[in-house]
């Protein structure tokens, strides 16, 4: 157990090593600064900021510690369920830097999301993606028994192959037959929940962004954000001088790209709506956004006429233009692609003439939404039935609040203003507390055990939401989005 542990406990020493690093960087950069003020000054500088990092410490290793001291449980209750002793020379491989693995355990060393797994306690094992500010990371679920389950997600590049590779090695994944169904004529696209498991996993890898330096650009702005605020209350304390002391006004322009170099912005120009036009100042451009993972769907071919809808499995709003072409290479038209929304599909207004056989993009950019940003992370999963559609949103227990699920709500309704979506229902889920039709999780969530559910009105400018008991729910007050 104690190999175990100390495994486990690998992020919390690294994390604090960590901060502990920014703190005397930090404290030495000011007592250097402060020595131009006097001995003393500078010493109480540093004695006040001492205190202050200490207390910061404090409660870092308090919060890491709550997962941590559970692990010496969790293995002790495992080991009794299953009959199994301990083996305490059991060889364990680093996988990931947070995660180990030997031939019966995965611990999980990640501060603040410590765990111990026998191979035997896994139930099954589901591959999925975890959203945070706009952002998505491929994430791995371990389910233990009918409710719990365990998150490792993967936020460097090429962790979630490592672990996936790994987890291969105890479960075998199951053959599934091929698809040969064909691509269906329906206007309605195919739900991605029900794509086998390798595509699923295709379409996850395609969604990883890469992480690598995360923790060294977190100390650096880190240092950066205290050196500012340290900065501000100092020039705010009284003058020990009879000099004024004074300080600069430096305003900074943040950076745009020239309006040549945005082809949406001829786009934009066109939507004659106030509320769009506002949201749309919004727009940040992005650099990193994959074509392939915008897949172009064809909805319907009749009257020798073409309709197409995309799925946007980018984290970005995606604004393009397509050509398509017919089987013998000519072109059939450009179709425009109006600002979709992340991890949604977009049906275009537009059609071309003939049966098409392939395409490409004349014009493809990316851009995130200021407007869209939360501090909840949450994952965002479409659903339906045969009469109607939603969205599934799962929150962390510790997240599901009223005024998180407001934020969350605003988010999308910006999102969807700026998408021309109309109208949507949003459904939201204690991650930790779901339950599934006729407890069957291939039949999906049970919109009974939902903690909210909200219905986006981008017409009436409005968001009707409700808090959900059971099934009975209790109307909240509307917000007013114009």
């Amino acid at each position: 157990m104690k190999q175990i542990k100390k495994l486990a406990r690998r992020g919390m020493a690294q994390t604090l090593a960590l901060l502990a690093a920014i703190f005397f960087g930090v404290t030495a950069v000011f007592g250097l600064i402060m020595l131009g003020e006097g001995v003393e000054q500078a010493l109480m500088m540093v004695v006040a900021m001492v205190l202050m990092f200490g207390i910061i410490m404090l409660i870092f290793v308090l919060i890491g510690s709550v997962p941590y001291l559970r692990i010496g449980k969790m293995i002790k209750r495992q080991c009794e369920d299953l009959g199994i002793e301990l083996n305490e020379e059991e060889e364990f491989e680093f996988v990931t830097k947070e995660i180990s693995m030997s031939k019966n355990w995965i611990v999980s060393g990640l501060y603040g999301s410590n765990f111990a797994l026998h191979r035997r306690s896994i139930d099954h094992v589901e591959e999925t993606s975890y959203y945070q500010k706009g952002r998505t990371y491929p994430m791995i679920l371990l389910f233990v028994g009918l409710k719990k389950k365990y998150k490792i997600i993967c936020s460097r590049k090429g962790d979630f192959e490592r672990v996936t590779d790994a987890l291969d090695q105890w479960f075998p994944p199951l053959e599934t037959p091929e698809n040969t169904a064909g691509e269906s004529a329906d206007k309605t696209p195919v739900n991605p929940a029900v794509e086998d498991r390798q595509a699923r996993r295709d379409r996850i890898l395609r969604q990883e962004q890469g992480q690598s330096g995360k923790k060294t650009i977190a100390a650096i702005l880190g240092v950066v954000g205290m050196v500012v605020v340290f900065s501000v209350i100092y020039n705010l304390l009284p003058a020990r001088t009879s000099a004024p002391k004074t300080t600069p006004n430096i305003v900074s322009q943040p950076q745009k790209p020239k309006a040549k170099d945005r082809q949406v912005d001829a786009y934009i120009a066109t939507v004659k709506d106030d509320q769009f036009q506002q949201i749309a100042k919004g727009l940040i451009v992005e650099t990193d956004g994959d074509e392939d993972s915008i897949e172009p769907l064809i909805v319907s071919s009749e009257n020798n006429q073409t309709r197409f809808a995309i799925y946007n499995g980018t984290p970005y709003f995606f604004y393009g233009q397509m050509v398509v072409y017919d089987e013998n290479n000519k072109e059939l038209g450009t179709l425009e692609i109006p600002l979709a929304k992340p991890y949604e599909y977009c049906f275009l207004n537009d059609y071309v003439e003939g049966a098409a056989s392939s395409y490409d993009y004349s014009v493809a950019e990316y851009y995130s939404l200021s407007y869209a940003a939360t501090e909840a992370r949450y994952q965002f999963t479409l659903n339906g039935d045969e009469e109607s559609s939603w969205s599934d949103i799962l929150l962390a227990s510790e997240d599901v609040s009223e005024d998180n699920v407001e934020e969350i709500c605003m988010a999308e309704y910006y999102s969807n203003v700026l998408s021309q979506i109309s109208s949507e229902e949003l459904m939201f889920y204690d991650e930790n507390e779901l339950s599934y039709v006729n407890e069957d999780e291939n039949q999906g969530l049970d919109r009974a055990s939902a903690k909210y559910r909200a219905v986006l009105d981008i017409d009436r400018g409005v968001i009707e939401w409700y808090s959900n008991n059971n099934g009975s729910e209790t109307a909240l007050s509307s917000i007013s989005m114009k």
